[in-house]
């Protein structure tokens, strides 16, 4: 057999194949990631002020790494995306390579700033001397990280996110299982473990977790190696191009992707700092770091798992979109759009409703040794859709090269839920204390989310599908009154626990029914959302 019979790009995916790839692995993620935060949670030793420990310590850890590498796979997979595109896959590799080196370095000096720095931001910065340890434990995965997203983007570039996918799924593997284990070994070993020791092996797992996963990727690349070198030697469209050029054109590309998420970690810095000093105008530091320890550690929990469907959507669409626009096979935009829109809301919207109107429930039945904040998940709940519609609108904006918007909502979104923090916190209120962190997150959510829709629908003329979107509230609303019809009959026949399960087991259910009947998402449909050019039988 001659090798010009082989064909490489075989195995790409479509966009539907990536989105449900990522979603199946994030399923396993979030409820893994879930069983993991419960079993903190509920442990003695950990509860709501490991939370609040946690939380402090990501905040840093996620500032750092903002810099280093977030935003540095979408920047990848777009550049890699558009040589493949136009057949110059030795451009692509090359890309991949320079991207491995520079951000290999990046990725080493921010490791050695965040560990030296740990003792001052603990003590000076957020006034929270027990975060040190956690701060320290963190550092090497900014390496890690910063690597695992030069191989995810590349991977994503050739439209392989199936490799994204188990990588991530092995990396939340390891994380639960590895921090269930050492935190049981070290309280067998010692009856007075402390918090702060709890929570500092609990971080150093994510560092764990991160080098597992970055072995996985190297093999796997590895494993692919022959291939990508057959892609190299058959590449059209190729010129020489400059190490230096490529360098420009990857910093060119990724700083402004990442300033979007920097300003977000800066504005989730000065968050922790203005809620906990916010909240000490109405109580003593350590009530105030429980509560704030109910918001970051439980209750962004429990929103991030519904976004964690949505925010794929957004990354598969960053390579399909910048593949398509390179192509200039970009007609069909709009339903692709509303498509994306619809996948995203599918599981946000009833998410969303199950979190408003079953808070208490839903606290009780997961953390049954620490529930407080019912309240504070009710009023989160609400920018569960809000978010859902601004990471679509934000994977289009970076797959069509667009990075000025999400730069300027997340300023404006940030500088509104600061100045709102100050305000409403220290308040003694409804709509103050933590309270008000969650009403000033909902606002600005808001805004940016009209923002980005505005600039949608009037620079690119996109048409939003309000039919669909209907059908989609009206099956939300069928799924909510089904379930409460169940628990208001079964309520005091039974466990509560129990009812609450069945009935939302039942709501779910009549939601797909009603989904199916309403035709909102059918097989020609979702075929219609594939990016892939089809190839002719001819090649």
């Amino acid at each position: 057999m001659r090798k010009n019979n082989i064909k490489p790009n075989s195995r790409k995916e479509t966009f539907i194949q990536s989105v449900f790839a990522l979603m199946l692995s994030q399923i396993i993620v979030k409820i893994l990631g879930l069983v993991y935060k419960l079993y903190l949670t509920n442990k003695s030793e950990f509860g709501d002020e490991g939370n609040a420990i946690t939380s402090a310590a990501f905040q840093v850890y996620s500032l750092v790494l903002s810099i280093t590498s977030i935003g540095v796979p979408a920047a990848v997979s777009k550049l890699v995306a558009e040589r493949s595109a136009i057949g110059d896959h030795k451009g692509a590799h090359k890309i991949f390579k320079i991207s491995l080196c520079l951000f290999s370095i990046i990725g080493i000096i921010g490791s050695y700033i965040l560990a030296f720095s740990a003792k001052f931001v603990a003590n000076s910065i957020l006034k929270m001397q027990e975060v040190e340890l956690s701060i320290i434990a963190l550092s090497p995965s900014i390496f890690l990280v910063s690597i695992i997203s030069v191989y995810k983007g590349y991977f994503n570039g050739r439209e392989n996110m199936k490799v994204t996918a188990k990588a991530q799924t092995y990396d939340q593997i390891t994380k639960t299982f590895f921090t269930v284990i050492v935190i049981e070994i070290a309280s067998y070993v010692s009856k007075t473990t402390g918090t702060n020791i709890i929570v500092s092996i609990a971080n150093l797992a994510t560092t764990v977790a991160n080098l597992i996963e970055f072995c996985y990727l190297y093999y796997y690349y590895r494993k692919q190696l022959n291939e990508i070198k057959y892609e190299i030697l058959t590449s059209v469209h190729t010129e020489k191009i400059r190490t230096m050029i490529v360098v420009r054109e990857i910093i060119k590309v990724s700083i402004p992707m990442a300033i979007t998420p920097f300003i977000g970690a800066m504005g989730r810095n000065v968050d922790s700092t203005t809620i906990i000093n916010g909240l000490q105008t109405n109580m003593n530091y350590e009530t105030a770091k429980i509560q704030y320890g109910i918001l970051n550690g439980k209750v962004d929990t429990l929103i991030n798992f519904p976004l964690s469907f949505s925010g794929t959507v957004s990354t598969a669409l960053v390579p399909s979109v910048a593949s398509a626009n390179s192509k200039n096979t970009l007609k069909d935009l709009d339903k692709r759009i509303n498509k994306s829109l619809i996948i995203g809301l599918l599981i946000a919207m009833p998410s969303a409703a199950v979190y408003f109107f079953y808070s208490e429930e839903i606290l009780k039945l997961l953390f049954p040794n620490a529930y407080q904040g019912s309240l504070i998940l009710q009023i989160s709940s609400l920018s569960i859709i809000i978010v859902a519609i601004e990471q679509t609108i934000r994977g289009i904006l970076i797959g069509i090269g667009n990075n000025t918007i999400p730069i300027i909502t997340v300023i404006i979104g940030t500088i509104i839920r600061i100045v709102l923090n100050l305000i409403l916190i220290p308040l003694n209120s409804f709509i103050g204390g933590i309270n008000g962190a969650a009403i000033s997150n909902l606002i600005s959510n808001i805004i940016v989310t009209v923002i980005g829709c505005w600039w949608i629908k009037h620079r690119i003329n996109i048409k939003i599908d309000k039919k669909n979107i209907m059908k989609l509230l009206v099956s939300t609303l069928g799924f909510i009154i089904m379930s409460k019809i169940i628990f208001e009959i079964l309520k005091n026949t039974i466990n509560a626990k129990v009812v609450f399960i069945i009935s939302i087991i039942i709501g779910i259910i009549f939601y797909f029914i009603l989904i199916l009947l309403f035709d909102i998402l059918n097989t020609k449909q979702l075929q219609r959302l594939s990016f892939r050019q089809k190839k002719a039988k001819s090649q």
